[in-house]
């Protein structure tokens, strides 16, 4: 009977627990939540830009990450007209023949942008995995069958930062000059 009594004790005292731990959590959302409404981001607020001028920002920010993954899926399927397109000055649009793949590291998400007051130019680190392939200079038979086979090819990956300026034109953000250094 007494070990009823203690379990009946301990019991009692985690409902207890519970319930004034129950009430003070509400209580606690609510005084973090009185003020969400009109609340500016701190970090928005610390450098004195509106809330317009923030979502501008953001939406420059993410068309410029559009347009570096769709550069990597141009890279990556050897389609150099389309990779022109990004590009705004076309006949820049210069791609070493031996890059076979980029990889932006985490899709992305560690790119640094920066966007100029006027929001007409850019520029942005990137960190990517360039994959690239030089053929084999020999003419021997082995190699020539190993070409045959789509070998042939010494396979290597960098990694490394693009360095690219970017430019608004007509409301799209274009390729100015894109630079790969390896780290």
């Amino acid at each position: 009977m007494a070990i009823r009594k203690a379990r009946t004790g301990a019991a009692s005292s985690r409902r207890s627990f519970i319930r004034t731990a129950g009430v003070a959590l509400p209580a606690s959302f609510a005084a973090v939540g009185a003020g969400v409404g009109n609340a500016v981001p701190l970090n928005a607020a610390a450098a004195g830009e509106s809330l317009e001028a923030r979502l501008a920002r953001l939406q420059d920010e993410n068309a410029i990450r559009a347009l570096n993954q769709e550069y990597a899926r141009h890279v990556n399927a050897g389609t150099r007209e389309g990779l022109a397109s990004l590009f705004a000055e076309p006949a820049e649009a210069h791609i070493d023949p031996e890059v076979r793949r980029v990889a932006l590291h985490g899709f992305g998400e560690h790119d640094h942008i920066e966007i100029a007051p006027d929001r007409q130019t850019a520029a942005a680190s990137i960190e990517v995995s360039l994959h690239a392939g030089t053929a084999i200079a020999s003419d021997c038979t082995v190699v020539q069958m190993a070409r045959e086979q789509g070998g042939g090819v010494i396979e290597r990956t960098d990694n490394g930062v693009f360095e690219n300026t970017y430019v608004k034109r007509d409301g799209v953000w274009k390729i100015q000059r894109s630079t790969f250094r390896a780290v």
